[in-house]
């Protein structure tokens, strides 16, 4: 006697059956990374979303982490002082997040500025080395004379990448801005909200000790300057960078005036002056489209 073995009713396995039974999230995760990449950048700095689309698998974590860690904030913390200053950069350096960092910006809380050459300790300056992206430089009551000499020590690493720098409410001599500024060959973008020139220290400091700019800045981009007071500084950057090419100007109550718009006559495109009136928004001169 022959045994027959009961068929059980299965299901047959169509496409359709399949496709159903995969979940949502097994169908993004496995979206191309090129298409991933483009949604998540159109997120732009939502944080908290770049923060929930990083946890959800790996393939996400690749393509959120870049905007998540584009822009990196240092800033003395008083009240959480484990948590301020240059200490950040460690945790960031040891999980290799800092070659991510493209805008970086140093706060100052306090009227005194915090960031200073002691601050760099051995570990300190690694980390701060290991940001080798950046494109975007932003400072407050940054004094260039705590630097000097040796500022290419701290900075001259940001030289193969930045575009654009912003100091607000810095301090130093002539001599070492225009210094500073010619540290960075690919510089397009500068804006300086007063800078207050100091006269050189000649015991401690003397410019004396600040040598001639060693390469020329491409200054191509925008030109920002507010509160700016010395007509020879306008001057020695014309003569030291060998002209100016801005195509864009916003002079707010700056000495010299005439100096760069002549200089960057044949590149300006638009151009808005401010006058020395306090609270004043409006520009007294704007021209656009300039031939």
């Amino acid at each position: 006697m022959f045994q027959t073995k009961a068929r059980t009713n299965q299901p047959k396995l169509t496409r359709s059956r399949v496709e159903a039974s995969i979940t949502p999230h097994e169908q993004t995760a496995n979206l191309p990374q090129d298409i991933l990449e483009i949604i998540i950048a159109d997120l732009g700095d939502d944080t908290w979303s770049l923060k929930a689309f990083s946890t959800t698998c790996y393939s996400w974590y690749l393509a959120a982490v870049p905007h998540l860690h584009r822009t990196l904030t240092l800033e003395e913390r008083p009240s959480d002082p484990a948590r301020g200053e240059l200490k950040p950069l460690a945790k960031l350096h040891k999980m290799d997040l800092l070659p991510f960092v493209k805008n970086l910006w140093i706060r100052a809380q306090s009227f005194d500025p915090w960031l200073s050459p002691r601050k760099f300790d051995r570990q300190a300056l690694r980390c701060f080395s290991a940001l080798t992206n950046v494109q975007q430089l932003r400072i407050e009551r940054f004094d260039l004379s705590k630097f000097m000499p040796g500022v290419e020590r701290y900075f001259g690493h940001f030289a193969p990448t930045l575009r654009r720098i912003s100091l607000t409410i810095s301090s130093g001599t002539q001599r070492q801005l225009l210094y500073f500024l010619a540290l960075f060959p690919n510089l397009d973008d500068i804006e300086i909200e007063y800078y207050p020139i100091t006269a050189p220290d000649a015991t401690t400091n003397p410019d004396s000790e600040v040598a001639v700019p060693f390469s020329v800045p491409s200054l191509r981009g925008q030109l920002k300057l507010t509160h700016f007071s010395s007509e020879t500084i306008s001057r020695d950057m014309i003569t030291l960078f060998g002209g100016l090419r801005f195509r864009y100007m916003d002079l707010f109550s700056v000495e010299g005036s005439r100096l760069l718009l002549g200089a960057c006559a044949d590149t300006l495109q638009t151009v808005r002056i401010y006058p020395a009136i306090p609270n004043s928004t409006e520009p007294v001169l704007t021209s656009t489209n300039l031939p």
